[in-house]
């Protein structure tokens, strides 16, 4: 292991071994993954799947660009995993719905509408009456709600193991169990033991901040987030839905997963009465009918936040080292754009989309 590696990705989530995937596509370097813990055991494994670019969109701007870039790009990244690997990450084009908050007028929840048609031309507005067509078992009273027919859906875990799969077939080596301590230029130190590569890309989520030897540091923080999923007879919710701050992905085999909380609690992951509780209020405020539900899974993860709510990527002022971190909930989501950048950054090439908005010497 102390051989030179042309590439070390710090992180073994959905970030960074599709940034490890795309950098062996021509098997010309060698790469290796490093992760503090099991791979894919982070934010990834903890995640819902939920695809929405649009979902929190109040207004347009270079971070919109790179949610829909990726989301335009998932269906040739889930279905090339596929071909590669035989693992299908469950992605699914089945739509989500923006439900009305209580205080939402019809008349607000039209002018989102029209503001959301500008980066959507497919999104529909459905009054009470029309959102009971789609899906019959809600009982939010709500004024109306918005759809967007062309958000997806992954199984994250699954997506994980396709990921690590193909990063296997491609050459990656992988190694768990290994916590970095300091990165410095062309060195990264785990314990007693030093890696040696020519480039460097961290891409360790919300333990970023815990590296020494970054320049600049990264303000990444901890957000945890608990989550919990229902079974249910067949699929009573054909697509997602998003209410306030809570959400329904419903899975194709009954599973429908209820999320999320966030809440600054550093490195603590533990389940609490008052999390679970307010996750399970929200989702019968939702639908009274999942209060029948069985409880099937209960777990959380650490979303990697940053003061200004975007992800740190770019080149650090170490020569040789790049930051792909800090996406917070949209990990999932941007993993084929960030693959895509970071791979450009290695080559010297210009990304497709401006990246200055995301540098790691803005803070």
């Amino acid at each position: 292991m102390n051989a030179m590696h042309d590439v070390i990705v710090i992180g073994g989530g959905a970030i960074g071994l599709a940034i490890a995937r795309e950098l062996r596509s021509d098997r010309s370097r060698s790469v290796l993954v490093v992760d503090r813990s099991g791979i894919g055991e982070g934010a990834s494994w903890a995640a819902a799947g939920m695809l929405s670019a649009l979902s929190e969109a109040d207004s347009g701007g270079p971070f919109l660009e790179l949610c829909l870039a990726s989301q335009r790009m998932y269906r040739g990244f889930a279905d090339g995993l596929v071909l590669e690997t035989g693992i299908d990450c469950g992605c699914a084009t089945n739509g989500s719905l923006h439900l009305g908050m209580p205080d939402d007028t019809p008349e607000t929840l039209r002018a989102r509408y029209e503001l959301q048609r500008q980066w959507s031309p497919n999104v529909e507005f459905l009054y009470p009456d029309e959102l009971r067509l789609v899906e019959p078992l809600l009982t939010a009273r709500v004024h109306g709600a918005l759809f967007f027919p062309d958000d997806l859906q992954v199984t994250p875990r699954r997506l994980v193991r396709a990921l690590q799969e193909s990063c296997i077939r491609r050459g990656v080596e992988i190694r768990s169990a290994a916590r970095v301590e300091e990165v410095s230029k062309g060195v990264v130190r785990i314990a007693t033991e030093e890696l040696k590569a020519k480039t460097i890309i961290v891409a360790s989520g919300a333990w970023t901040s815990e590296l020494k030897g970054l320049d600049p540091p990264a303000p990444v923080r901890p957000r945890k987030g608990q989550i919990l999923s229902l079974s249910t007879a067949g699929q009573p919710f054909r697509c997602m839905i998003r209410w306030d701050n809570a959400y329904f992905v419903p899975r194709p085999d009954g599973e429908l997963v209820v999320g999320a909380t966030s809440e600054d609690a550093g490195f603590d992951r533990s389940l609490t009465a008052a999390g679970i509780g307010i996750l399970l209020s929200k989702a019968q405020a939702i639908s009274s009918h999942v209060g029948s539900f069985p409880i099937k899974e209960m777990w959380s993860g650490l979303r990697p936040g940053t003061p200004d709510g975007l992800p740190i990527i770019g080149r650090s002022r170490v020569p040789g080292v790049f930051y792909a971190t800090g996406h917070f909930r949209n990990g999932i989501l941007l993993a084929p754009i960030t693959a895509s950048i970071m791979a450009a950054l290695v080559d010297e090439r210009n990304p497709e989309l401006p990246i200055e908005p995301y540098s790691p010497l803005r803070f």
